[in-house]
């Protein structure tokens, strides 16, 4: 039923009473899901009127929203404003990448690893997608042991800290690409980012027995 509500609200801003009679369900269930949704941060009441003696509230995702939205907004009108059509491609990706981590890390994270296990091949090591890695210009690369570390990241580079690691795209991506390349299943785990603090990222990566 989120998802529902999600997916209406994606089109346009919409009531409780709205959404109930879309959904053929109560007002009391719809504003249940409302506030759970307001709690994560994913719903949010865009405007409101007044009508007669009550107050009728409209709502609409607030995806991205906060400070890290803005940022990533304000790059997007810069570099379309200079012409910097690369730019304006990196922002609107980390844009969205950051919307879908918002939404649902694990997918996100599922969706790198799909890509990844796709760029693999069998008897493919960690400098394999080292240079893979560079030659799409996703950041500079270094690897040692069951580290593989990445400066100047495409998609967080810049970013605030936030309290957790933005890149679950990439954890997925290493362990897809090792998975394919051993015939073994990894798992991956981004222990520094910017959104920790950090200016680099780091994933630790190992083998699941």
């Amino acid at each position: 039923m989120r998802d529902k509500i999600l997916e209406l609200l994606a089109n346009r801003d919409m009531t409780v009473t709205d959404l109930s009679a879309e959904l053929g369900i109560s007002k009391a269930t719809v504003s249940h899901h409302i506030d759970r949704l307001q709690r994560e941060g994913l719903v949010r009441v865009s405007r409101e009127e007044r009508v007669k003696n009550f107050i009728r509230k409209y709502y609409s995702l607030s995806i991205p929203n906060g400070n890290v939205g803005e940022i990533i907004v304000g790059e997007i009108e810069k570099a379309a404003r200079s012409g910097e059509r690369a730019e304006v491609f990196r922002n609107t990706v980390r844009l969205l990448g950051y919307a879908m981590l918002r939404v649902s890390p694990h997918l996100f994270k599922r969706a790198g690893y799909e890509v990844g296990y796709r760029l693999g091949w069998e008897g493919a090591g960690i400098e394999d997608l080292a240079e893979i890695w560079e030659d799409l210009g996703l950041g500079e690369t270094s690897y040692s042991g069951n580290v593989f570390d990445v400066e100047e990241c495409y998609f967080c580079s810049g970013l605030p800290e936030i309290g957790q690691t933005y890149c679950k795209f990439d954890e997925g991506i290493i362990a897809g690409f090792l998975s394919r390349s051993a015939g073994k299943l990894y798992e991956v785990r981004e222990v520094k980012c910017w959104g920790t603090g950090d200016e680099l990222c780091e994933f630790v990566f190992k083998r699941i027995e």
